[in-house]
């Protein structure tokens, strides 16, 4: 902070204090300090010391935007544990579902193509996959 001495050596301490209690009241400081001064009369605690610093707590839009913030990171953070899980559960099944496909090719009168039978192993797949998936 960088002072300005020509004023520092001419103001009186009745200027310094009216200057300080006017930073006080526009940067809502007074009002703050004066509402738990005001509730600090009304309760009487035993401990004024701790309920000044409890009851003290500005307001700070910034503070809450912080804390909005890690709310939202954390529960993203969840949301991405379960996809990458379902991403695994899936990329297995696709993987067995493509293995059993490969095993079961049957030649066909066609050149190149061949003919499965997936009725049976679609119904297992899709049950295996839904019951890992329960929980999205």
């Amino acid at each position: 902070m960088i002072m300005d001495h020509r004023n520092s050596i001419n103001s009186t301490p009745e200027d310094d204090y009216v200057s300080f209690m006017v930073y006080l009241r526009t940067n809502g400081v007074w009002k703050s300090v004066s509402d738990v001064f005001k509730m600090l009369n009304k309760t009487r605690p035993e401990d004024p010391i701790e309920f000044f610093k409890a009851n003290i707590k500005i307001d700070n839009s910034d503070n809450r935007a912080i804390e909005e913030t890690r709310r939202e990171i954390a529960e993203a953070e969840k949301k991405l544990s379960i996809l990458r899980h379902d991403k695994l559960v899936l990329t297995a099944n696709l993987d067995l579902h493509d293995m059993t496909i490969r095993l079961k090719r049957k030649p066909n009168s066609g050149v190149g193509s061949t003919m499965v039978d997936y009725a049976e192993d679609d119904k297992e797949m899709i049950s295996e996959t839904l019951s890992h998936s329960e929980h999205v």
